[in-house]
């Protein structure tokens, strides 16, 4: 699925991920472009959309350099939820903030909030100004595993509704 979005800081980007296939890419002019791949021995997660959350099964490169990828293992808090980047000596966080948006930080610097739409279309709301390698990290991290995460007492409360 391709999705073309405008960014308020980079302009036209395009989303393109192949849910089978396990890949995703971000680009557009103003940016460097993000590649994640699923190996071919992950165990799909079909409400994942890059499919899984396992580092060791993820790869992921911005401009074809490799960039190591930590996303947590989405269980019960929202902080579990996070995924974690390293790159050029900085940590990028995506956290889920609320049900439906997540918050890209920079060490402890907040960039901006991002909400996921659909499968493979991402809005964001910056709050400073990210360079280029932000808005794309941003971009690549909301699109292959969604933003927010239900509240843990609804997903408690919703265990024992019947």
């Amino acid at each position: 699925m391709e999705t073309h979005v405008t960014d308020a800081v980079a302009g036209e980007l395009t989303l393109t991920l192949d849910r089978d296939g396990g890949t995703m890419r971000v680009e557009g002019d103003a940016i460097p472009a993000i590649v994640v791949r699923r190996s071919a021995e992950a165990v799909v997660r079909r409400h994942v959309p890059i499919g899984t959350r396992d580092p060791d099964r993820l790869t992921m490169t911005l401009d074809g350099a490799p960039v190591p990828l930590r996303p947590g293992p989405g269980r019960v808090t929202r902080h579990s939820y996070r995924i974690e980047v390293d790159r050029a000596g900085n940590v990028y966080t995506l956290i889920p903030t609320s049900e439906e948006s997540s918050s890209l930080f920079r060490g402890e610097h907040h960039l901006g909030n991002l909400t996921t739409i659909t499968d493979g279309e991402v809005r964001a709301e910056w709050v400073a100004s990210p360079t280029p390698e932000e808005v794309a990290i941003g971009y690549a991290l909301a699109t292959c595993f969604g933003s927010g995460a239900e509240h843990p007492l609804s997903a408690l409360v919703g265990m024992f509704t019947f």
